[in-house]
């Protein structure tokens, strides 16, 4: 396999199209198409059936595309290596994370890290949901960052911070005379049986938020009586902090909103319920020193943000 080959091979599975591969490759069509015809002859099988206007690999074309990816994520991973042996602080590399933390820790990283690596290039992707499923779909993202209670075990993971989720209330509810002080809680603590009635705004439960979220209730013994389900933790939020229903978020969440008239936070659970902020790679990718650089600021940043 040649390097030009195997970037035609993954293009043209990438866009499951001749047409659209050739046009990302900047060649003609019948060039790209004579290739492939070429390419099927050498090997002695084709490599693509097609379905309607679909071309899907074959099992030969799949067993051949994974030896390309492989080769092609070697030549990768030499690239990068070989820019950080020779001390060239310049390069790329993309960034997904859920849009609520983007705002919480972006600013505080990006302006460090560019005094450090002023000639490399960072593309933020803002996801408001299942950024992992996206992620691992996609070889264009080079690190992702969210929210779980558990590492994943296909992906390298660092830790960036633990924080808690906190139900948030307005300072007008009934229930916030009944937050207590108990022992390793920052905040008031709130024993979730006590609300027998008003509305909830949650997250669904493919959302690390959500999922806790509903597991403290069904612990209480609450049926929730949910006003809206929704993806974007803003709204959740601040809907609570008006006193149309309760909510729970990451803390760093309410701190980094600006309101009319602060919201109340409380630690719920036994006592508390934490999650921990991971920044997650894929094994076998060559992570560049500006890559752990960026890293190491996020860890900085969340530090920062919950001792605040």
């Amino acid at each position: 396999m040649y390097l030009k080959e195997i970037n035609y091979i993954l293009k043209i599975q990438q866009y499951a199209s001749i047409s659209k591969a050739a046009e990302e490759i900047f060649i003609s069509q019948p060039a790209l198409s004579k290739f492939l015809k070429n390419l099927e002859q050498e090997i002695g099988a084709p490599l693509f059936s097609r379905i309607g206007n679909t071309l899907i690999p074959t099992y030969v074309g799949t067993r051949y595309l994974e030896y390309a990816r492989k080769i092609a994520d070697l030549q990768d991973n030499w690239n990068l290596e070989c820019v950080d042996m020779l001390g060239e602080a310049r390069g790329k590399f993309s960034v997904t994370l859920p849009p609520l933390r983007s705002a919480c820790i972006i600013p505080g990283i990006l302006e460090k890290f560019y005094q450090r690596y002023p000639q490399v290039q960072v593309t933020i992707t803002e996801e408001s949901s299942l950024v992992k499923k996206h992620w691992l779909s996609s070889k264009e993202i080079d690190l992702v960052i969210y929210s779980d209670t558990e590492p994943q075990l296909s992906l390298i993971s660092e830790a960036l911070g633990k924080e808690e989720v906190v139900l948030i209330m307005s300072p007008d509810n009934p229930l916030a005379e009944n937050g207590i002080t108990r022992e390793g809680c920052r905040h008031p603590w709130l024993d979730l049986r006590l609300i027998t009635q008003g509305y909830f705004v949650l997250n669904p439960p493919d959302q690390t938020t959500g999922r806790l979220a509903a597991q403290l209730l069904d612990a209480a013994g609450i049926t929730p009586n949910v006003l809206l389900h929704t993806r974007n933790t803003d709204v959740s939020i601040r809907m609570a902090a008006a006193g149309t229903a309760l909510a729970f978020a990451p803390e760093s969440y309410v701190r980094n909103i600006n309101f009319e008239k602060k919201p109340l936070c409380f630690s719920v659970g036994n006592p508390k319920t934490e999650i921990t902020l991971y920044a997650f790679y894929q094994n076998g990718r060559y992570l560049p020193s500006y890559v752990k650089h960026f890293i190491e600021l996020a860890k900085s940043v969340m530090a920062a943000a919950i001792d605040r």
